[in-house]
């Protein structure tokens, strides 16, 4: 039946999800087709900040070095009231940086995201379809097809629908898309200005109709972002803007509402691109329909308060990638399928919910919200910015570091400090002869990693002989030797202990080495090496 498909998994939509989705899906082995409506990756850069936890996916797909060296690392966001610096917050700093290789968040257009992941999928030979619109959709139950709008059908066992707000995946499969669309708008424009603001940060300005901000992008180009003014809206040159689409914004009218709103003695020199646009909270009822998931934008938007947008879709598309994989490859039954909406939507949920907190809070117009702003807001920022224990948490909070699935069906049994569904902690060790420089590295790759403390009396081969003749995924066994005391101190460790490590990065379950319990918790999401008749 699978060679009589086109494809094990059908991608819809080539933006950073659907493009993550694909690349790790076909360095599992998985046969995959990706196509966009598009004509090819988006010339308009509206997602900038890849986050700590984006990064560390990246790096789990191998594309983190080609981002970073195309971005500009941000470290400090510069908090200013009319203009008047109020105070700092991080996206790094003190208490970070052995939390994880990436302690900053990285300004990086959505165009170039794009590439570097267009680029990786035709390392494996696989190329983007694009100028393909999908406007038919059928589910068997044990085949997808697609019919696009040339005429032309495309069959596979699963579909991913990665195909943004508006996606017509979500449609096809009966899905509504609840939540709201605020009053407000808002603005994104990319401009050059004849003032140098530095490279290290981002500014954000509170005002009197909310907050605006300009991020620094390697390109020597600055992203400028915010709510756009009752005032602007109303301009004879705007138009009410799209609910979906970026409506453009004609320069002059940019001009004004910097001149008025940014408090920063410059002029534009040139305007690359500027549009408005509503900020929306919604997300889709189910991820999974039958044999079709929903990832990223097409799953769930919110507005872009901490830039976590694309952030989300990028840890939706590893979430279910390496589930697909294992399935399709015949590593794991079925019913894995069902837990990446159990883990993901809840962390979407908590998202939205943080994000509407945050805009509520930052574009409120009533006179108490802009007083709240003015007096209270920016003196609270001022003198909780110099604690590190307020740092540290708003680092980990907007890196999204704080992702976790405890509870999950897809995690096994735990006690202790470190629990099933945690992220698995970084820890920096001596570099292994395949340049492995953190623990977090030798978990890199497809199937499970076990990783073994004070484990020298164990007899370390027979474990890993007997995971490997158990199951049909590959188990690797890893020993941290007791002298790495970074490790041991960040897995929290005071024996024998066994950690196993899912192929996202996250831990499948702690127990102490021996234990029972693990292979009990394996049998239930691998499947079986058949025993011989």
């Amino acid at each position: 039946m699978r060679d009589e498909r086109d494809c094990d998994v059908l991608v819809v939509g080539a933006g950073p999800t659907g493009l993550c989705t694909a690349l790790m899906l076909t360095q599992h082995g998985v046969r995959v087709r990706i196509v966009d409506s598009k004509p090819g990756p988006v010339e308009q850069a509206r997602a900038a900040i890849v986050h700590a936890r984006t990064l560390e996916l990246f790096d789990r797909l191998g594309v983190a070095e080609a981002a970073v060296a195309r971005g500009l690392p941000i470290t400090d966001v510069a908090i200013h009231e009319a203009g008047r610096h109020v105070g700092d917050m991080p996206l790094a700093g003190e208490g970070t940086g052995d939390r994880t290789r990436f302690p900053f968040a990285l300004a990086l257009e959505q165009f170039e995201t794009e590439r570097v992941l267009v680029e990786a999928l035709k390392e494996h030979h696989v190329e983007v379809e694009w100028n393909t619109a999908v406007v038919e959709l059928a589910d068997t139950g044990a085949l997808v097809g697609v019919t696009t709008a040339e005429g032309r059908s495309i069959t596979a066992r699963w579909l991913v629908g990665a195909d943004g707000a508006s996606s017509a995946v979500r449609g096809f499969v009966g899905q509504s898309f609840d939540g709201e669309t605020y009053d407000q708008a808002g603005m994104l424009a990319d401009v050059t200005l004849d003032v140098d603001l530095g490279v290290r940060g981002m500014r954000l300005n509170l005002t009197r109709g909310g907050f605006v901000g300009i991020l620094p992008l390697a390109s020597g180009r600055c992203r400028l972002f915010g709510v756009v003014p009752r005032e602007l809206e109303q301009a004879p040159s705007q138009k009410n803007p799209s609910h979906e689409a970026y409506a453009p914004l004609a320069p002059a009218d940019l001009q004004k509402w910097f001149d008025g709103y940014f408090k920063v003695d410059a002029r534009l020199k040139e305007v690359v691109w500027a549009s408005m646009f509503r900020f929306h909270s919604r997300i889709a009822p189910r991820f999974r329909v039958g044999s079709v998931f929903l990832a990223g934008d097409a799953a769930h938007i919110h507005n872009p308060a901490g830039g976590q947008g694309l952030n989300l879709g990028v840890g939706d598309a590893v979430n279910l990638a390496w589930k697909l994989a294992q399935v399709v490859n015949g590593e794991a039954p079925e019913r894995l399928l069902d837990t990446y909406e159990s883990e993901r939507r809840p962390i979407a949920r908590t998202v939205l919910k943080r994000t509407d907190l945050g805009f509520k809070l930052e574009t409120g117009n009533s006179a108490v919200a802009v007083w709240m702003r003015a007096h209270v807001a920016t003196r609270v920022v001022g003198a909780v910015s110099r604690l590190a224990p307020i740092r540290r948490m708003f680092f980990h909070m907007f890196s999204q570091l704080w992702i976790r699935y405890r509870n999950s069906p897809a995690v096994g049994p735990g006690t202790g400090p470190l629990r099933p569904g945690d992220r698995a902690p970084y820890a920096e060790i001596r570099p292994t002869r395949d340049g492995a420089s953190s623990v977090l590295d030798l978990t890199h790759g497809s199937g499970y990693h076990v990783l073994l403390f004070g484990a020298q009396s164990l007899d370390t081969d027979r474990l890993a002989a007997s995971l490997d003749d158990r199951y049909t995924v590959a188990i690797t066994t890893h020993v941290i030797p007791p002298e790495e005391e970074a490790a041991h101190r960040a897995y929290q460790v005071s024996g024998p202990l066994l950690v196993l490590v899912r192929p996202d990065g996250h831990v499948a379950a702690v127990a102490e080495p021996g234990s029972p319990g693990v292979t009990d918790f394996l049998d239930t999401v691998l499947t079986r090496v058949k025993a011989p008749a």
